[in-house]
């Protein structure tokens, strides 16, 4: 493996795909009694990538960064690894700590690039209020922070958190970067061409004892599993209209 991009960089070629197709991205979210909780997603680029080849082929083989994705890790990686391959390891302790318990790799399908993967190990609510800093603005669609006020017996899950402004959806295709001029036009234009599902999982070592509050996109499956879906176009629809909407959702343990 000559070079591995650096997470942000590859963040930013995964939205720039998602920006023409659609995809899914998968969350996993495992809470623990200790007051701990680690995450697991899943971004599959597997239909968006087949569309921009049956289009576009000439211009992917010509894409340096594109076709660097058989460079990436194909086994689990730390970040900390990944960003001392690249020579931009950080010299922070707190911040090295905490990005060996971050991981990352590629997924394929034989030799076919499908899409990224992230993950963690149990982590502090310290820790998880770093991970923003060490994956990158842009990296926050991995591991939304509405899910993570947890207490080690109850989660308290602001919907609010959960939409986006016009600017917010500008820096995620950007790279953190905005000049705030985005228009409603211009947001409808984007999504009419993206298509995204969002997948959120949340398990609980101890069985659920109460779910306060009532949201379309919540639904309990289990006596430990709490499902949170939606798409991204009701994400940043204001005017979606909803039959159950209550802002704050708290799931109580036993």
């Amino acid at each position: 493996m000559n070079k591995l991009l650096n997470l942000r960089n590859i963040i930013i070629v995964v939205f720039g795909i998602l920006s023409l197709q659609s995809c899914s991205v998968s969350t996993t979210n495992h809470y623990y009694a200790d007051k701990k909780m680690s995450f697991a997603t899943d971004i599959d680029m597997s239909q968006a990538l087949e569309m921009m080849q049956s289009f576009m082929p000439d211009s992917l083989n010509q894409n340096a960064d594109f076709m660097k994705m058989d460079k990436y890790p194909r086994t689990w990686q730390n970040l900390y690894d990944i960003q001392k391959a690249e020579g931009k390891a950080p010299t922070n302790q707190d911040s090295i700590k905490l990005m060996k318990k971050i991981f990352f790799k590629g997924n394929f399908d034989a030799d076919k690039f499908k899409g990224f993967s992230v993950k963690s190990d149990p982590l502090t609510n310290e820790e998880l209020s770093g991970v923003g800093a060490v994956m990158g603005k842009e990296a926050s669609v991995m591991n939304n922070n509405a899910f993570d006020d947890w207490n080690g017996k109850a989660l308290k899950i602001d919907m609010s958190k959960l939409q986006m402004s016009p600017a917010d959806l500008e820096a995620l295709l950007k790279g953190g970067e905005t000049d705030g001029q985005t228009t409603k036009e211009d947001l409808d234009g984007i999504l009419s061409m993206m298509d995204m599902d969002l997948k959120n999982k949340l398990v609980f070592d101890k069985k659920i004892k109460s779910v306060t509050g009532k949201h379309d996109w919540i639904k309990k499956v289990d006596n430990n599993t709490i499902e949170v879906n939606f798409s991204l176009k009701e994400l940043m629809d204001k005017e979606h209209q909803f039959k159950d909407k209550d802002q704050l959702i708290v799931i109580e343990t036993e």
